[in-house]
């Protein structure tokens, strides 16, 4: 039928050019962002599909900025290891020196100096050496008279949440003079002055009462051989007397050995006591001036750190014993700290492969591929044009209708 309302033609060729239309915009918005995907309504499944690997990707990102920064941290604290030894190892030679019997009170006093300052500055190492505010060599405590022996740090190498898989955990041992046994605080000090008081004051008390005990008993002895002996020289006296006369001087004679001997007796009973009181007193003294110079050892300032003696060979001997166990015990740990680093080497080598094929995972989902967008493009573009004549030409024909009209 030959109608004007209802243009068919016209019709479907603005339904093309509608559609066509939509299809070149949907184009120019993947050529000019780059991405397949710019809307749920694109790709429903490709969205949430490429939402979560974004989300894993990130993540595995994250975990490789952690593994490096955790290398970065043990690399702080193993770069502190190597000064301490460094410190230790002169400490040791300072030792060897000292145990050698040509320097004399005065070089051996020097040696010790620098030995102390040395001991000073091991602990101070391990007291200012941070990561971000967090101290690494000195058990994580600030208060250096009760820090515990280790630091511990968890590295989240992953990105899900398995803490075998996903952590990794860094043990630091404290490196103060205390932990490597290089240095004492005076809280050990004060503790082993007081036993060593304590003990000395038994002794003396001990040895007093033995003293006293032995002083009587001698008394005792010296009266009691003194009696014998007053008993047999009256009996020599009587034996020896013939007559009354002799009987009396024999008697004279007796009363006067006893009173002699009885004398001498307590004499010799007095000085005993006498020697052993005088004996006692000065053990009672010797035995204050020892404690005495204890307390002086513990009356310095709390916390202070005190190093190793080399004021005579035998000194030198346990300090160079004391030093070597010191390094080993951070031998051991440096070896440790360098193991872990490589450990996570092959952590960030590893995660940077995963995150890569992600990355590829995600782009083939959701990047444009500019080869066919442009195709599309200029299908669009031709289209396009083809639907506008075609429009042109649906309402052109109706005007057919009118030289009818004219008839």
């Amino acid at each position: 039928a030959l109608t004007v309302a209802t243009n068919t033609g016209a019709l479907m060729a603005q339904a093309a050019a509608s559609s066509v239309n939509k299809e070149m915009e949907a184009s120019m918005e993947r050529l000019s962002t780059g991405k397949r995907i710019n809307g749920a309504a694109d790709d429903a499944a490709g969205v949430a599909i490429s939402s979560r690997l974004t989300a894993e990707i990130k993540g595995t990102n994250q975990a490789i900025r952690n593994a490096m920064d955790g290398q970065a941290l043990i690399d702080t604290a193993e770069g502190a290891h190597q000064e301490i030894t460094t410190i230790l190892q002169r400490m040791r030679e300072l030792a060897v020196q000292a145990a050698n019997d040509t320097n004399d009170t005065n070089d051996r006093n020097n040696l010790q100096t620098e030995f102390e300052q040395l001991t000073k500055e091991v602990d101070r190492i391990s007291q200012v050496t941070t990561w971000a505010g967090q101290k690494l060599l000195h058990g994580g405590v600030s208060d250096s008279s009760s820090h515990s022996d280790t630091n511990s740090f968890t590295l989240h190498i992953g990105s899900n949440t398995t803490a075998a898989q996903d952590q990794l955990s860094v043990v630091v041992g404290a490196v103060t003079a205390k932990a490597l046994g290089v240095g004492f605080n005076t809280t050990t000090m004060a503790s082993q002055a007081s036993v060593a008081s304590v003990a000395l004051i038994s002794s003396t008390a001990s040895v007093a009462s033995q003293a006293s005990l032995a002083a009587t008993t001698t008394a005792a002895a010296v009266a009691s051989q003194a009696s014998v002996a007053s008993v047999a020289s009256v009996a020599s006296q009587a034996a020896t007397a013939a007559t009354g006369t002799q009987a009396s001087q024999a008697s004279v004679a007796s009363a006067a050995s006893i009173a002699s001997r009885a004398s001498l007796a307590a004499l010799a009973a007095s000085d005993s006591s006498t020697s052993r009181a005088t004996r006692a007193s000065v053990a009672s003294l010797a035995s204050r001036a020892a404690v005495s110079s204890q307390a002086a050892i513990v009356s310095k300032a709390a916390g202070e750190i005190h190093s190793l003696t080399l004021n005579s060979a035998s000194n030198a001997l346990l300090a160079i014993t004391a030093l070597d166990a010191g390094m080993v015990t951070i031998n051991t740990q440096r070896a440790t700290l360098g193991s872990l680093t490589n450990r996570l080497d092959n952590t960030v080598s590893n995660l940077t492969n995963i995150s890569t094929n992600l990355q590829a995972g995600r782009g083939r989902i959701e990047d444009a591929d500019f080869a066919a967008e442009t195709t599309n493009l200029a299908k669009s573009q031709i289209l396009q044009q083809a639907s506008t004549a075609m429009l042109a030409q649906a309402n052109a024909s109706k005007q057919n209708v009118l030289s009818l009209l004219q008839g």
